[in-house]
């Protein structure tokens, strides 16, 4: 019966191995899972951020863009302003003109 215990303590030192084995695979596993839960949330994180970094950037250039086309159609304002001006004045100078000529013919006559 010695012989028989043996083999039976055997065979459960064999089948306790294989389950601890399975127990052990079977927590790496878990824990690797659980490794890469974490890996992709922290991934998601980041990603998240670049975007919102990525938008806040993309604000700043068009705020800059459109301070650039205010100061475009301020200073065209300007311009026509003085365009506006320079007109007048030739105008003023076509009148002052004529009235000399007319004073010449007159003064001709």
């Amino acid at each position: 019966m010695r012989r028989s215990d043996s083999v039976f303590n055997t065979e459960l030192q064999n089948n306790d191995s294989s389950t601890d084995t399975g127990a052990k695979i079977s927590l790496w596993g878990s824990a690797i899972s659980t490794l890469g839960d974490a890996l992709q949330t922290l991934g998601a994180a980041i990603s998240i951020e670049e975007s919102r970094i990525s938008d806040i950037q993309q604000q700043q250039e068009l705020d800059k863009l459109q301070n650039q086309i205010d100061e475009l159609k301020n200073d065209q304002v300007q311009n026509n302003s003085q365009s506006t001006d320079i007109e007048k004045l030739n105008k003023f100078l076509e009148i002052i003109v004529k009235r000399l000529e007319k004073e010449d013919d007159t003064k001709e006559n």
